[in-house]
């Protein structure tokens, strides 16, 4: 339960603007929930107004304010995102998305606690009423999730999705601490129902190669952005994504199978060399598997793989100052990190007119 807290205006008249970038006036921005809209005056904005003229105003509404302001005007007026009333929901571009981890050192397999913001964990209900979580995913704006469309095909009397989780760590406890901080804390993470799932209308789950192996997931409410729940940019514009990435190193990460066989409690994360296709086809070959332009390989380096629970999961890349969303975790050799066997993944640039077709 959030605290409830009173909110005065001139916290946002008088604040700093938080974000770092200052936009002019009329100029195109995006709210903290990745909303399109245009940097206007406080108090013609509609949505925000009626926030502060509420009696009372949560945490997460003063938090969700204080995050919009985008710069201030020629008279020295606050002004704030704000988004259309009816918005189309879009894919955010940087500096809106793929949190830059530039900086961090990826020697051990522990994530830290805010890296990899955009990776939700799904939960399924079984049909003895348990839930559990399996697959992963991945926030693409303030609604909607990517994630393998294996993931969430709905088979007859198996587990149904039904809520994801998102800006956890470490599953088995409730709030997560720094290891060697124990004084810094992240969030509570989120857990949102799905009100929509959306397949890729030519997934065929009896397919053994797993062609377009994509879907979307809608959650029921829009989440608020923070330093643990962030989106990931995709490669929307031409340069991202047409580029060749074979020959690059990449990034998945996630809580699936580790070499001890078991589901880890803590998000882990494993750096890939993405593969020639052609290649890596020869390996698969001889399983009647045929990979198309549509998919990726990454990996084939002893003990180093995505797993079984890692499904659905993101393969990102850093680009200048952005994390790009490249492959989406598809199917591999059963045994995991096996040499000269790379996993084999969604390629994203690829599904990027199918994602922003479907998004409502």
């Amino acid at each position: 339960m959030h605290r409830i807290e009173t909110l005065h205006i001139g916290l946002i008249i008088f604040g700093i603007i938080t974000s770092g970038i200052a936009f002019d006036e009329n100029d195109s921005c995006l709210d903290p929930s990745g909303l399109p809209g245009r940097c206007i005056n406080v108090r013609d904005c509609e949505p925000l107004m009626k926030i502060y003229e509420k009696a009372i105003v949560t945490h997460d509404e003063s938090q969700f304010i204080e995050q919009s302001r985008c710069g201030v005007s020629a008279e020295k007026k606050a002004l704030v995102c704000c988004a259309s009333t009816v918005p189309k929901y879009t894919l955010p571009k940087p500096p809106n998305c793929g949190a830059d981890m530039s900086n961090r050192i990826f020697g051990e397999q522990k994530t830290a606690l805010d890296e990899f913001p955009w990776i939700a964990l799904i939960n399924y209900r079984h049909p003895n009423g348990s839930t559990s979580f399996h697959c992963g995913a991945s926030l693409i704006n303030s609604r909607y999730l990517v994630t393998a469309a294996h993931c969430v095909e709905d088979r007859r009397n198996s587990s149904k999705p039904f809520s994801v989780r998102l800006g956890e760590w470490d599953i088995d406890q409730e709030i997560d601490c720094d290891e060697d901080e124990e004084d810094v804390c992240a969030d509570a993470p989120l857990d949102v129902d799905i009100e929509k799932i959306i397949m890729h209308e030519d997934y065929d789950p009896e397919d053994t190669s797993s062609h377009n192996d994509i879907a979307l997931i809608r959650l029921t409410r829009d989440v608020h952005m923070s330093a643990f729940v962030s989106p990931i940019c995709l490669p929307i514009d031409e340069i991202p994504r047409s580029r060749n990435v074979v020959g690059s190193k990449a990034y998945a990460a996630g809580w699936g199978r580790t070499e001890s066989g078991r589901s880890s409690n803590v998000k882990l994360k494993v750096q890939l060399e993405v593969r020639d296709r052609k290649s890596c086809a020869n390996v698969y070959r001889s399983a009647g598997i045929v990979l198309r332009d549509t998919q990726l390989c990454a990996g084939g380096t002893r003990g180093q793989d995505t797993c079984s629970g890692d499904s659905g999961g993101p393969l990102t890349k850093l680009e200048q100052t952005a994390n790009f969303l490249y492959g989406i975790v598809s199917f591999g050799s059963n045994q995991c990190g096996i040499k000269g066997v790379p996993g084999i993944y969604t390629a994203v640039a690829k599904y990027v007119d199918w994602i922003e077709r479907n998004l409502e």
